[in-house]
């Protein structure tokens, strides 16, 4: 059994990310509201909408950020002999089988596992570190190539009657020899029409 987790590295690009994105609107947001005010008088309305304005934007973008570490630091994937098992915050735990695994496909965000009819179940981000996608894809193709049979704790039984016990007699089902046999019906011909 081995766990992963998604890389830091990669939650650096996200805030930047998410910065960027929200910076951007932000500044848009300013220039258009300015050349929408402009030849307008310069106020009080004007200068609390525009304070409105940033502090929106910085709120909203902390909390995306906020966000996305919570997500990084508690997201874990587990995989061992028995399938994989998907771990995310405000989220269900999530384990797929491996036998039910029947396809995996790759994408620009990572690898998608199918079961049976190509319903996609469960998706293996490209956030984990290179080498642990790359090790996690290798797992889940070697599975679909490496088809087992699923092997039950089952004890094999050679002879039925010696798993009976001893005392325990031969029972008919009741009523089996009240039913009569069944005659075979007589050959019948359909009656003769008279209208020819």
């Amino acid at each position: 059994m081995k766990s992963y987790r998604l890389d830091p590295e990669k939650l650096k690009e996200q805030k930047r990310n998410i910065i960027l994105m929200y910076s951007i609107t932000l500044v848009v947001l300013l220039v258009l509201n300015f050349y929408l005010s402009r030849g307008r008088e310069v106020n009080t309305n004007t200068f609390l909408m525009l304070g409105l304005i940033v502090v929106m934007f910085v709120f909203f973008g902390w909390n995306a950020i906020r966000q996305r570490q919570t997500f990084w630091d508690q997201y874990e994937l587990i995989v061992d002999e028995t399938g994989i098992r998907q771990k995310e915050p405000k989220g269900a735990e999530l384990f797929l089988p491996r036998v039910e695994i029947t396809d995996a496909k790759e994408s620009k965000y990572g690898l998608t596992l199918m079961v049976k009819d190509k319903q996609p179940v469960m998706g293996i981000p490209k956030m984990l570190p290179s080498a642990d996608y790359e090790e996690i894809k290798g797992i889940v193709n070697g599975w679909l190539q490496d088809v087992k049979p699923v092997v039950l704790d089952v004890k094999v039984i050679d002879d039925a009657q010696a798993a009976l016990p001893v005392d325990e007699t031969s029972v008919e089902p009741e009523g089996a020899s009240e039913v009569p046999p069944v005659e075979a019906p007589e050959d019948q011909q359909p009656p003769e029409s008279t209208e020819a």
